[in-house]
């Protein structure tokens, strides 16, 4: 995204100043798109005028070059190719996300354009918007100027976060300094994985609270060049009520029965009133909660045909008091099944289950996130440990086992190492992990945003969700593997025909992905976490930029042309997705804090079942039967092995 459109008057080239260096030389440079392995971007920092840097076919392209530190651009030389531009202009950015125009024509003829102005960045850019004739081609993109520090190493973890005091809708948080090679320059306050704000000290009140709710804040350390720390400790804070109240919501009243199907039972009530506010009702049938509503309608899904069932219902306010129940409200499925059908329970666990992989012959391997170990389901509902994954780390947060698959009697898994998040593979030998090969390595890692998601595509390749690091800007660096959907070879090599050549990078721009399956055509649909405003679902196309961090969702600076926009968005409230399937091109995805499964027919509207049902639902995968496996995740916002509550179900479709 452009932060302002200056433009400056080009001016006769001059002799090079002493302290003109040519900060280009041998730094990393990345292109919207190379059209073959002869000419990547890189080509155009070697200081050889016999290679050269082209593009595919297409108005729109770019290439960057990350200087590695702030530095004062004094110059820029541009030497074509035979493929010159005819509009362009050269930008500079901070970050490498949000450019400044510092040049800009419409009228270039090819040649040696020799460009003199003042600017100030680490990453410099040339945007093309129109060719001479159809794609681009630099044989020299020099940058001359006058260098900054070349930082690299991010701080250290800032001190010990404690709450110093709380209200109603504020908590006081305070921490101690963090270390750094230079210096630190401010601290990012976050709140389970959603960004708050950025302050300079070691403490800030963080306002805008909600009454009687339950806060996980920690802090991350920033330095001047961008790197950022890991993560400090995180504290938890539940804010009292706005005000005293001691009484509870009346009863909801005219619970009725409003459509029945074979699985389902749709219920309406009447409101109930309160001294200070209802937040929500709660459904119960024998004893156990079925769903939760803010609403004073719903459905209770996943029921057994010709069944009978009582519901009570019961209003919740604001300070978390009940109400009594309704009377029992009584209902009697029909025969049949509906298109999400009957759910029951495979298991019960102790650990969080992330991925989940199915062999032909209904064989089941699921990750445990916080123990590393992987776990078989033998068709006959057998469970062992098939082995424990080595070097896995928690993040006391969203690291740790994540992903698994299967292909060709090698199970794969994506998991967080001390220093980074990896792709691993093991040789699987009578239901045991064998040898044990790390394929890819140096995909960022933090407490949170660490993605996870693996799933094998129709063209035999692996395709990775990873997250950005809690560094919003890896998104838009394509040397960077975080906030990425990487496309990689079984043996872990970066197949030929990626869109970037001799690059993982299959699409980029995202910020936590969390979901990926293909539908029948063969096209990839992700699913990803939002930070405070938006998640969505995407579509993605190779070398597709998704927007992410100038655009959430479609909120934020979502102009830039080249941006691909989402096919669905929802509320973070709503959704928080997680796992993704397809059947019968039905995308189900799980949400974790919307705690409900979205069906949405490719084309069609998104369809809610199970809220409130079964809690925060993480993975979603298809059977060899053709039905799902559901697997919850509550309890789960730390790291400690076998401290959860959480389930395995499986759910019929039609």
């Amino acid at each position: 995204m452009l932060a302002s459109a200056l433009t400056f008057a080009v001016v006769a080239a001059s002799p090079a100043q002493a302290d003109d260096v040519l900060l280009s030389l041998g730094r990393p440079a990345t292109a919207s798109s190379e059209s073959n392995a002869r000419h990547v971007a890189t080509k155009a920092t070697d200081v050889d005028r016999r290679t050269t840097w082209r593009s595919e076919n297409g108005d729109r392209q770019w290439i960057s070059i990350d200087l590695g530190s702030m530095s004062t651009i004094n110059r820029v030389v541009l030497r074509w190719g035979f493929l010159c531009a005819r509009s362009y202009s050269v930008q500079t950015s901070p970050e490498g996300v949000y450019w400044r125009d510092m040049y800009r024509t419409e009228k270039g003829d090819g040649g040696d354009d020799n460009l003199e102005f003042t600017g100030f960045g680490r990453w410099v850019r040339v945007s093309l918007t129109k060719p001479c004739w159809w794609n681009y081609e630099l044989r020299e993109f020099e940058v001359h100027g006058t260098p900054g520090v070349v930082d690299t190493a991010p701080p250290g973890a800032p001190g010990t976060l404690s709450v110093k005091g709380f209200t109603a809708t504020s908590v006081n948080l305070q921490w101690g300094p963090a270390s750094d090679n230079v210096a630190v320059a401010s601290y990012e306050i976050y709140q389970s994985g959603q960004f708050v704000k950025t302050v300079d000290g070691l403490s800030n009140n963080v306002t805008r609270l909600n009454p009687n709710t339950t806060y996980s804040f920690y802090v991350n350390a920033k330095d001047a060049a961008g790197n950022i720390s890991q993560a400090s400790n995180s504290v938890t804070v539940t804010t009292p009520a706005a005000v005293v109240d001691n009484e509870p919501p009346t009863v909801p009243y005219n619970a009725i029965v409003q459509k029945l199907t074979a699985n389902s039972v749709s219920l309406a009530w009447g409101a109930s009133s309160d001294n200070v506010g209802v937040a929500s009702y709660a459904v119960f049938s024998g004893g156990i909660q079925v769903g939760t509503t803010t609403g004073q309608q719903t459905t209770i899904a996943g029921l057994k045909q010709q069944t009978d069932y009582e519901f009570t219902i019961k209003a919740i306010d604001t300070s978390g008091k009940s109400s009594a129940f309704t009377a029992p409200i009584k209902a009697s499925t029909r025969k049949g099944q509906d298109a999400v059908g009957e759910v029951t329970k495979i298991t019960d666990e102790t650990d969080v289950p992330w991925g989940l992989e199915f062999l032909r012959d209904g064989t089941a391997f699921y990750a445990q996130r916080d123990t590393g170990d992987i776990i078989r389901i033998a068709p006959d509902g057998t469970r062992s440990v098939a082995g424990r994954v080595p070097n896995v780390v928690s993040t006391d947060g969203e690291g740790g086992l994540l992903g698994v698959e299967h292909k060709d009697g090698w199970i794969y898994a994506y998991h967080t190492s001390p220093t980074d998040n990896r792709l691993v593979r093991f040789r699987l030998v009578d239901g045991k992990l064998g040898e044990h090969q790390v394929l890819l390595t140096g995909a960022p890692r933090n407490k949170f945003h660490n993605g996870g998601r693996l799933r094998f595509g129709p063209d035999g390749k692996i395709y990775i969700a990873t997250g950005d690091g809690q560094v919003s800007s890896n998104a838009q660096d394509l040397n960077s593997l975080g906030g990425k959907v990487l496309r990689v070879n079984p043996d872990g090599s970066v197949p030929r025909d990626n869109p970037f050549p001799g690059k993982y990078v299959y699409s980029y721009g995202h910020r936590n992905v969390q979901g990926l399956a293909f539908d029948s055509k063969g096209r990839l649909w992700e699913a990803e976490l939002g930070n405070s405003v938006m998640d969505e679902v995407n579509l993605i196309k190779p070398g597709g930029n998704y927007g992410w961090p100038a655009c959430e969702g479609t909120s934020g600076e979502c102009g830039d042309p080249t941006f691909l926009a989402p096919r669905h968005t929802w509320p973070v409230s709503q959704a928080s997705p997680s796992g993704l399937a397809i059947v019968d091109d039905v995308l189900y995805l799980a949400a974790l804090r919307g705690q409900r499964l979205y069906r949405i027919p490719i084309g069609g509207r998104p369809e809610v079942f199970f809220e409130g049902a079964y809690g925060r639902l993480r993975t979603v995968e298809k059977t060899p039967q053709g039905d799902l496996w559901l697997t919850t995740s509550n309890g789960d916002k730390d790291s400690i092995p076998n401290n959860s509550n959480t389930q395995i179900y499986k759910l019929d479709l039609k």
